[in-house]
């Protein structure tokens, strides 16, 4: 079976292109999934893969947007009458540079991976979901952020179910992925727990040193989580790989604008 991920995805490791050799490899993530919201898959894309990846990742930093904002960890917040610091005021720093899809290569081992018909059905059947089809929208369907030292991505709970990310390059130090999974659920906020997981005193917190060429797939909704800050000189890079549930999904341009500092896709002689 011939598929973009042949030659990228570490085929010996995670055989996700016959549906039976893949079996255990879905059933084992979906135990992960189940138990903290998160399953890792280390060394997902081979060590030529993954050099390809960054070289293109710096190539488009040049390009990239600084994006430096604080924010509640809430998409939306009732503040009438909340203390300030109630969690559902509390603001958190989001400091970093993002890199839209239309600054990538098309045909580059980036987007390749992500044209991956068989990553779309693994990412799938892992999260349970019938279908999946990858986002039409070409500036955030696959986008890249960027963390220098001091730059972090704050607390915060993710609006939609999940997210799926491979991480290309780590710091030398920080930048640790941390989340307390199922911290709060569709009939209790547990805004006493958000508290103590935003002071750094909650027991439920789980710190993650993710390797570069790790696939992570993440179900962000239940789960309190951030980018701890980076520090070293070595940036830390990941791709962010994004699927919806209907066909043909864009984004807003109110959304575009705020994630990539503008709502058009480039000319193509401005990109890549």
């Amino acid at each position: 079976m011939n598929d973009a991920a042949e030659g990228l995805v570490r085929l010996d490791r995670y055989p996700i292109l016959g549906t039976a050799d893949r079996r255990p490899l879905v059933e084992g993530a979906r135990r992960r999934i189940a138990e903290t919201g998160c399953a890792l898959f280390p060394g997902f894309v081979t060590e030529a893969a993954l050099a390809g990846m960054v070289t293109e990742a710096n190539a488009a930093y040049e390009r990239s947007f600084r994006r430096e904002v604080s924010l509640p960890a809430y998409e939306k917040a009732p503040l009438e009458d909340v203390p300030i610091s109630h969690p559902l005021r509390r603001k958190n720093p989001y400091k970093m540079f993002v890199a839209a899809a239309d600054l990538l290569l098309r045909e580059g081992p980036i987007l390749r991976l992500y044209q991956s018909d068989e990553l779309t059905r693994l990412v799938a059947d892992v999260l349970r979901e019938p279908i999946l089809y990858r986002v039409a929208d070409p500036m955030l369907n696959c986008v890249l952020t960027y963390m220098n030292e001091g730059d972090q991505h704050g607390w915060h709970f993710d609006a939609n179910d999940f997210v799926v990310s491979l991480l290309l390059q780590s710091a030398e130090s920080g930048g640790e992925f941390e989340f307390a999974p199922w911290v709060r659920s569709d009939t209790d906020e547990n805004y006493g727990e958000v508290d103590r997981v935003m002071d750094g005193t909650s027991a439920l917190t789980r710190r993650l040193r993710v390797e570069a060429g790790t696939l992570i797939v993440f179900c962000g909704k239940r789960a309190l989580h951030r980018v701890a800050p980076v520090v070293g000189g070595r940036r830390r890079i990941i791709a962010l790989l994004s699927y919806d549930r209907t066909l043909e999904m864009h984004y807003s341009e109110a959304l575009k604008m705020n994630a990539t500092g503008r709502a058009e896709v480039l000319p193509p002689t401005r990109r890549s």
